[in-house]
This record gives C-alpha cells, sequence and structure tokens, in this order.
C-alpha cells in the first residue's frame, strides 16, 4: 500500500489522538486543527455553568453533542457531583463522545446513527413530551436538536461549556505543507473554516479526496466546491479509518 498523507483537522486534543492511530495504520498525518476549543473562563459564565451543573439531577435527559462537551461536562460532573444522580438519561451523539463518556464513569448510551438527525429518529416523539432535556455543547451551537425536541413536546435547556474559534494560520503554513492525498474534516465548521482558507491560499485543494462526518456535512462540502467529497458516516475515529482503508483500497486497484 502506497503512503497516504492525510491532513486531519480536528481540534485538539483529539487531533493529537487522530494522528497517532492513523500513523499506527501506516499513513502519514499532518495536523492542521480547523477549529479550536476553549472552555469558558469568564468568572460569571463559570458561575452559571455551575449553577446549572448543581441542578442537573432536574432533567430527565442530558444529551452531549461532541467529544469535548464530553469532556468538559465531565471535568465539571466530577467537581460538583461525587455520585452521578441516578435518574438521567446521558446520551452522546455518535460513538466517541458517548465513549468519552463512559471512559469518565457516565453511563452514556448513543443512537445507532452518528449525527443529530440519527438521534431524532432514535428519539420517538412519544417518548419525548414533556420530558426535560438538557443540551450540552459549545456557544451558538446548532438549534436543530433543540428546536426538534421542543416541536415534540420536550422542555429543552441549553448548557454552554466552550468557545469555538477559527485558528489563524498564514500563507506559509500552508505554503511548508507535505503533499496531501486525503483530508478528514469531522465537523461543518470545521469544513467552512478549512475552505475559507483553501479558497484563499491552496484552491487545487478542492479536487482533493475529503472524507466529511455526515451526509448533511458532505452536502455543505460539495455545495462549497469540494468536487471529492466522501460521507464516512460518522465523525470517530473507527469510521474515518474505514473509509480511509475503502480509499486506499480503490487507490490501489
Amino acid at each position: 500500500m502506497q503512503d497516504c498523507h492525510i491532513l486531519i483537522t480536528r481540534p485538539e486534543p483529539e487531533n493529537t489522538l487522530s494522528c497517532e492511530r492513523v500513523r499506527h495504520h501506516g499513513w502519514s498525518a499532518i495536523p492542521l486543527p480547523m477549529l479550536e476549543i476553549a472552555p469558558i473562563e469568564e468568572n460569571d459564565r463559570k458561575a452559571a455553568i455551575r449553577a446549572q451543573i448543581f441542578d442537573i439531577d432536574t432533567f430527565d435527559y442530558v444529551i452531549f453533542v461532541s467529544k469535548n462537551a464530553a469532556r468538559i461536562a465531565c471535568d465539571w460532573l466530577d467537581d460538583c457531583w461525587p455520585m452521578l444522580p441516578a435518574n438521567v438519561h446521558w446520551i452522546g451523539i455518535g460513538q466517541g463522545t458517548t465513549q468519552t463518556l463512559i471512559d469518565e464513569g457516565v453511563p452514556a448510551l448513543s443512537n445507532p446513527g452518528h449525527t443529530t438527525e440519527a438521534l431524532l429518529e432514535w428519539l420517538k416523539p412519544a417518548r419525548m413530551k414533556d420530558q426535560k432535556i438538557l443540551i450540552i455543547r459549545g456557544e451558538g451551537g446548532r438549534p436543530e436538536l433543540g428546536n426538534k425536541l421542543e416541536e415534540r413536546g420536550a422542555k429543552v435547556s441549553y448548557l454552554s461549556l466552550y468557545d469555538r474559534k477559527k485558528p489563524r494560520y498564514s500563507a506559509q503554513t500552508f505554503v511548508m505543507l507535505p503533499d496531501i492525498n486525503l483530508i478528514w474534516v469531522t465537523s461543518g465548521e470545521s469544513l467552512a473554516n478549512l475552505s475559507e482558507y483553501v479558497t484563499r491560499h491552496m484552491p487545487h485543494w478542492k479536487s482533493l479526496p475529503i472524507l466529511t462526518p455526515s451526509s448533511r456535512v458532505n452536502q455543505q462540502a460539495i455545495d462549497m466546491g469540494w468536487v471529492n467529497a466522501t460521507c464516512a458516516n460518522g465523525a470517530d475515529d473507527n469510521s474515518l479509518i474505514k473509509a480511509t482503508e475503502l480509499h486506499t483500497g480503490q487507490q490501489n486497484d
């Protein structure tokens, strides 16, 4: 199998972990995060977070939208809840998020799919009526999940634990990178940031194979001019590695 240089655009700390797994499979990993995760540090915002964490036992469902949401939330839960409340249903969107919770001792479940849309299909409307749901996410996250749950009669609250920022890169950053054979992108926001940089500095990258986590983000990539986008059916490493194996196998045919 010929060497495959894969651009990994996950935010840290997940980027480093993904790069390690890519290298373990014999490919070359080039880290270039397209999203920065900044835990909230302002005292007033932290006080508000603490108050919501202390009230988490008042919710029927707590939904974590990402590995970063799960990781940061677990730090807060450890600080505020020596023993987790037993009456809460803990749910992670996607296998990676759910596994992060389980590794931290949170008995989380995951829907069979990997996306918000799959979660909504799994959470049947009748089950959601009058249920209190807390969605843990980053500041300014997608509203679709909460809106759809409210349409089903749920009472939805949000807890934002981090800010998402666009990393700052110069043209030289891209010029100094080795040749890229494949790109991993794991969210619509990361894709948007990558596309902005690529349009400015490396427009020919739009013809490179790019793996996306969902049909929604894959369509977004196509709309942004990526001509070789493929849905990996998940943002977790296992899904992306499987899609990469299919890609490299096709290269060797």
